[in-house]
């Protein structure tokens, strides 16, 4: 019987808030409490990779305060993106004993974008050597409309994935996305309407079946206590790059 993976829509969350919320429910899966997938949205926010730099943003500072963004250096995988309302974002919690097929695990996420979008009527792909889930725009160039960066510690996962769904893709022109030049598509972009919590419970159910669990939705999750964020954690040290005083 395959075990449960616990669904919450969180809404519109502050990327740090969010993020401590995936170091403390890791914490409970290690100790043996319930897989989780949080799904929710973020403010405008730029985040920087393991493999990122600085050098693919391509505005300054004084841009991104005017439009609202903050910038924060994470510990996932991947290079640059972007994180603004409109885009769901996920983050399956989930454990991943050694052994298990990293390459595997994004592509059940790859696959399960693929699914929801399908769901629309959206062929998609992925592309040879290249992360993420791609869309054709209607005057046939290639998009990419999700993305993907996840972190394995101690035996559990973190971070996830983002599908555009109607988000505003200018916050894509300001950077060099995933470190490379392309295109990037929405649902909106090919003319497709379609709430962000909608797509969130379509992706889940996908997800669930990839990863071969029970899908079981749920409304609340325990707010995360400091003592379950573990010493050390990067989010105990997330500094908003656009801070005053502070080095990009």
């Amino acid at each position: 019987m395959s075990s449960a993976l616990r669904a919450t829509w969180l809404g519109r969350v502050p990327y740090v808030d969010a993020w401590r919320l995936q170091e403390a429910v890791a914490t409970r899966v290690r100790a043996g409490g319930a897989e989780r997938l949080l799904l929710l949205e973020h403010e405008p926010v730029y985040t920087i990779g393991r493999r990122g730099t600085t050098d693919h943003l391509l505005v300054g500072r004084d841009v991104l305060r005017v439009v609202g963004a903050a910038v924060y250096r994470v510990d996932r995988g991947g290079d640059i993106t972007y994180h603004g309302p409109g885009q769901l974002v996920g983050y399956p919690i989930i454990a991943f004993g050694e052994g298990h097929d990293l390459v595997g695990y994004v592509r059940a996420i790859e696959h399960a974008m693929r699914d929801a979008l399908a769901s629309y009527g959206v062929p998609s792909r992925t592309e040879r050597g290249k992360t993420g889930v791609w869309i054709d725009l209607p005057d046939g160039r290639p998009a990419k409309i999700g993305a993907i960066g996840v972190r394995i510690s101690r035996g559990v996962t973190t971070h996830g994935f983002a599908l555009n769904v109607s988000t505003d893709l200018a916050g894509f022109e300001r950077i060099l996305p995933c470190g490379f030049q392309h295109e990037v598509g929405s649902l909106a972009r090919l003319g497709i309407e379609a709430g962000v919590r909608e797509v969130a419970e379509r992706c889940a159910i996908a997800l669930a079946v990839r990863l071969g669990r029970e899908l079981v939705a749920e409304t609340h999750i325990e707010p995360p206590m400091d003592d379950e964020i573990p010493e050390g954690a990067p989010v105990r040290t997330a500094v908003d790059l656009l801070a005053e005083g502070v080095p990009a």
